[in-house]
C-alpha cells in the first residue's frame, strides 16, 4: 500500500498535467482521506484563482485527485472539495 506522504506527492505531480490552471501556482494541501475500504486515496489541493475576481477577492480553486491506494495509480480528478462521497 502507498503511504500517505507518497500518495500526496504523486497526486501533486498529476495536478498541473491535468489542470492547466494549477501550473506555476503555490499549491496547498487541503485534505487527505483514505476510503472506508482502504482502496483509494482522495487528496484535495487548492491554489489562488487566475481570474481578476479571484485575485482581488482571494478566492481559491480546489482540485481533488483520486489514487488507487495499492499502487498510487491515478484514477481520476475533479474540481471541488473533498467530500464524504468519494467520486
Amino acid at each position: 500500500m502507498v503511504q500517505v506522504k507518497d500518495a500526496v506527492q504523486k497526486a501533486q505531480t498529476y495536478l498541473p498535467d491535468i489542470f492547466q490552471s494549477a501550473k506555476g501556482k503555490d499549491v496547498r494541501l487541503e485534505g487527505v482521506e483514505l476510503s472506508d475500504d482502504a482502496k483509494f486515496w482522495v487528496i484535495t489541493f487548492s491554489y489562488m484563482q487566475s481570474s481578476l475576481v479571484g485575485a482581488l477577492g482571494g478566492m481559491r480553486e480546489y482540485k481533488t485527485v483520486k489514487l488507487r491506494a495499492e499502487d498510487g495509480e491515478f484514477l481520476g480528478a475533479r474540481n471541488g472539495l473533498l467530500s464524504s462521497s468519494l467520486f
